[in-house]
């Protein structure tokens, strides 16, 4: 590392204690020497390495007295190992994942112009529900490419702001029974909440660190986030009598035949027409919709 960039360092430092209140010192410096030398070490060519690494290291400072990149994290990303955390933030892969594999290859201008229309991007996250953002960072995984994490973003947002229904559930009821084998081999789906009125979170039944995302969609088409931290609990809800019995659910008067569950084990309504059922005995979901 150079001295200029070391004064750099020094001085964006300096900058992030004076203006936030909730400044870490520790993880910043960890930052500047982890990832910020990575992606310093990546481009070789000056001046282009000093702009592009500086205006990562100002993000990312700003990202750290914001609380949009916690220890956490950061530890998550740069290790590769553990479940995902449950602060963590799109801002926070992007920064630390994302850009130290892509910035490389563009140009100066480019390059720093991409870093600041990310920052953008992320920042308009940071006011949506936990839940929200939660999800995004786990679909980010995949490594979207950041000159088309707009594109990503409209995407992987559609169907998580589509307008909510409010169902009378008179029927006709459809029926989807789905695996969580698909998204982890040995998950057993234990305790339910919404996180929104048509987003789910499934715990493990066994390991309190484990959760699946599941998207309620009407006409069968319900499908799994994959794995993610707990999304958090959604709005109150007052739902309508429910009861689970053997292969059978009664909602709001309405009888619905849910095959093979056998003995229930968690059971959820949500008012927007989903009945979400778990058994004793099985991996498996069964969701009932209806309008």
């Amino acid at each position: 590392m150079s001295e200029p960039w070391e004064t750099l360092a020094s001085e964006v430092a300096a900058d992030g204690e004076r203006r936030h209140s909730g400044w870490d010192p520790e993880l910043f410096d960890s930052l500047v020497r982890g990832p910020g030398a990575a992606l310093w070490g990546a481009l070789q060519a000056r001046p282009r390495r000093e702009r592009v690494v500086g205006a990562w290291l100002k993000l990312t400072a700003e990202a750290v007295g914001l609380g949009h990149v916690d220890r956490a994290s950061a530890q998550h990303l740069l290790s590769g190992k553990g479940a995902m955390p449950d602060s963590m933030t799109l801002m926070a892969r992007c920064l630390l994942q994302l850009s130290l594999a892509q910035l490389p290859a563009y140009p100066e201008e480019q390059a720093v112009a991409l870093l600041v229309r990310t920052w953008n991007l992320c920042e308009g996250l940071a006011g949506q529900p936990v839940w929200l953002n939660r999800y995004v960072a786990s679909a980010a995984a995949s490594a979207p490419a950041l000159e088309k994490l707009d594109a990503f973003l409209t995407t992987t947002l559609a169907p998580a702001l589509a307008p909510v229904r409010t169902s009378t559930f008179s029927g006709p009821f459809s029926l989807a029974i789905l695996d969580t084998r698909k998204v982890m081999d040995e998950f057993l789906p234990g305790e339910m909440h919404l996180a929104a009125p048509m987003v789910l979170c499934v715990h493990d039944r066994r390991d309190n660190g484990v959760h699946v995302g599941l998207f309620l969609a009407p006409q069968s088409e319900a499908r799994f986030l994959g794995l993610q931290p707990c999304m958090g609990h959604g709005p109150v809800e007052v739902p309508p009598a429910l009861e689970v019995t053997s292969n059978t659910a009664r909602v709001n008067g309405k009888e619905a035949a849910l095959p093979l569950l056998g003995t229930p084990h968690r059971t959820l309504v949500a008012r927007s027409g989903y009945v979400v059922a778990s058994a004793v005995d099985s991996q498996r979901l069964w969701v009932l919709d209806s309008p």
